[in-house]
């Protein structure tokens, strides 16, 4: 192998190599656009039958069927559709909701939406989801529910998950923002809780830009799901007079623009999971034939999505005297001069973020007050041992502007000779560290 990139030697990734920007637009998805401008129905029109919405009705017909549930409901975000998904199932004020420790921040914002508090617990080595060992360890007197997080794209352990949530009569929601196509053991990411939310957000294989939704089975929290999107209303009614709101609730409606935009995407997600999955075992050969990098780890019995292609270090295999947070930044930097993407995706665990530990500035809102968290919700690292020693030596290949389920196969193989180059030369890292991040701030 010839020197890094990062200490004067040529790129791995030819500058010339087209890599695809995301999300991709096709000329069917502008039809779908204009086909909403030329109706002239943008939102979500009350009339005499109902709602007019005819977007937002076969978007929600159509991603129920992908998904194998009986219904969805379109919002405006992956959050709201946690947040109505907690308190359609019957989460209420004060109750504790157990979570994983690594996860988008939405997760533990959809509880605290709710008035519940997050409890957090630590992640299995090499899944990186929640570990059903340790929600066992979390459940008190006052656990309501379990929010499950199927993280980079691949479900939970939902067998452990449910069975332990039967023994103990607690309530299990499903994060599946990132998963919409993973399955486990032959059942689809999000049907697996009483009910469950997903995001449309740009980032992700299913990008409309911003949108979500609540997935369930359940006809009772489907209901309560709707009145909860609709401002508290009940549509239609019998009597034109009685269309108005009967509870407090949000105004989590969409629109019927990105909805069309939704509608086509939908059409082509088998495909760009697929992209995902042909991308992933490109890498994955790589990586096998590489000591010190290890691909990420698929039980069987479960298809990833790959919302996030997560490589772990494994210094001992590598001649350098580098190990953990060093080690990572180093690598990532060669890489980034290699031509490869990369990205952390995180660097703490939830229960360490500030707005978890806030302790001014909330109001009376805020589950525990202006007086911040009681001493059992606050931030303690040993607490959560398998997420920092993820965190510290691990990263992500590819990024959200060019994420690893729109690459051309040409993009993977170079990024794979960039992995073998910089894991064969990683006694250079040392030298080259200081300068390198130097150079970047």
């Amino acid at each position: 192998m010839s020197q890094l990139a990062l200490n004067g030697g040529p790129r791995s990734v030819p500058a010339e190599l087209k890599k695809i920007g995301w999300p991709i637009i096709t000329p069917e998805d502008r039809a779908a656009v204009e086909r909403v401008l030329d109706r002239g129905v943008l939102w979500a029109m009350t009339t005499l039958e109902g709602l007019n919405c005819p977007e937002q009705d076969a978007l929600e017909r159509e991603f129920a069927a992908f998904l194998g549930v009986p219904y969805t409901l379109a919002v405006n975000g992956g959050t709201a559709g946690l947040h109505m998904a907690l308190v359609a199932a019957g989460v209420e004020a004060g109750d504790e909701v157990i979570t994983s420790a690594f996860s988008f921040l939405a997760t533990p914002a959809a509880i605290l939406h709710a008035g519940a508090i997050p409890v957090f617990a630590d992640i299995t080595p090499h899944t990186w989801n929640i570990d059903p060992q340790r929600i066992a360890e979390k459940i008190t007197p006052r656990t309501r529910a379990i929010l499950a997080v199927d993280i980079h794209g691949l479900c939970a352990d939902w067998d452990a998950i449910l069975e332990l949530a039967r023994r103990h009569h607690l309530l299990v929601l499903e994060d599946a923002c990132q998963a919409p196509g993973a399955s486990y053991r032959g059942r689809s990411a999000g049907s697996f809780g009483r009910a469950a939310g997903f995001s449309v957000n740009g980032t992700k294989n299913f990008a409309v830009g911003e949108g979500g939704f609540m997935a369930t089975a359940d006809p009772e929290i489907f209901a309560r799901g709707t009145w909860l999107k609709q401002v508290g209303e009940t549509l239609p009614a019998e009597n034109p007079a009685m269309r108005q709101q009967h509870l407090l609730a949000w105004n989590y409606r969409v629109q019927e623009m990105p909805c069309a935009l939704a509608r086509s995407q939908l059409s082509r997600l088998a495909a760009v999971n697929e992209t995902a999955r042909r991308n992933a075992a490109i890498m994955d050969q790589y990586l096998r034939e590489t000591p010190g990098l290890r691909p990420p780890f698929i039980p069987e019995g479960c298809v990833s999505v790959y919302h996030k292609y997560r490589i772990t270090l494994v210094p001992e295999e590598l001649d350098t005297r580098l190990h953990g947070v060093a080690l990572r930044n180093a690598f990532m930097a060669a890489l980034a001069a290699e031509g490869v993407d990369v990205d952390l995706w995180g660097t703490a665990p939830l229960a360490a973020h500030p707005m978890i530990q806030a302790r001014h500035g909330f109001g009376r809102g805020f589950p525990w007050s202006l007086a911040g968290p009681p001493e059992q919700y606050e931030y303690h690292a040993e607490d959560y041992p398998v997420t920092l020693e993820m965190f510290a030596n691990s990263f992500c290949l590819t990024n959200d502007e060019f994420p690893i389920y729109a690459q051309p196969e040409p993009v993977m193989h170079a990024f794979g000779r960039a992995l073998q180059k910089v894991a064969q030369n990683a006694g250079e890292l040392a030298q080259a560290r200081v300068a390198a991040w130097q150079t970047a701030t």
